[in-house]
């Protein structure tokens, strides 16, 4: 938290981005992104940004690092975090998706490639392999999450199981956010 502040405006970043890495939305890495092609679309056309794609560097490494980021977002897997919320997710969970749909459109567009990551095939493979392994923990950190919450947050031996599940998910995934 920022010294001073409350609420969501106090939020700093890293808990921010290592929560939508824990959870498989990845959002800090992706959304919006999808939009701004858009719209930079819509004001310049599909030559353009194919240009700016295939020439520049900065925009060609952005969309390494968006793509690479996609990659790793798996909704399915979110989609357990947001029943977490109940009804309150379902708004935001499905706004989410469209903008994951049409970012995923937009790069692989861009890209020239059927799926994500098929320009890197180390990277794709690599994060195809990982999941089966992550996968069970996270579904493990969202019945902990549920049964720690039953407990008015009280039950001390949940929580270390809880913590577990965050490190072991930071590792699987080699990134903490």
């Amino acid at each position: 938290m920022r010294a001073g502040g409350a609420g969501l405006a106090a939020l700093r970043a890293i808990p921010w981005v290592f929560a939508w890495t824990q959870s498989r939305h990845m959002i800090p890495g992706w959304f919006g992104f999808g939009s701004g092609l858009e719209a930079a679309l819509a004001e310049h056309g599909d030559a353009v940004l194919k240009r700016m794609a295939a020439e520049w560097p900065f925009f060609g490494h952005l969309l390494d690092d968006v793509e690479a980021m996609l990659a790793r977002t798996d909704l399915d897997i979110a989609a357990h975090y947001d029943a977490l919320a109940g009804e309150a997710a379902g708004a935001p969970s499905a706004a989410i998706r469209r903008e994951y749909d049409l970012t995923v459109k937009r790069v692989l567009e861009l890209r020239g490639t059927a799926g994500l990551m098929d320009s890197d095939p180390t990277l794709q493979r690599a994060i195809l392999l990982r999941n089966p392994y992550i996968d069970p923990m996270h579904l493990m950190q969202v019945d902990l999450l549920k049964r720690w919450r039953a407990t008015g947050r009280q039950d001390a031996a949940l929580f270390g199981a809880l913590r577990a599940t965050i490190s072991g998910i930071a590792q699987g995934l080699q990134a903490t956010g």
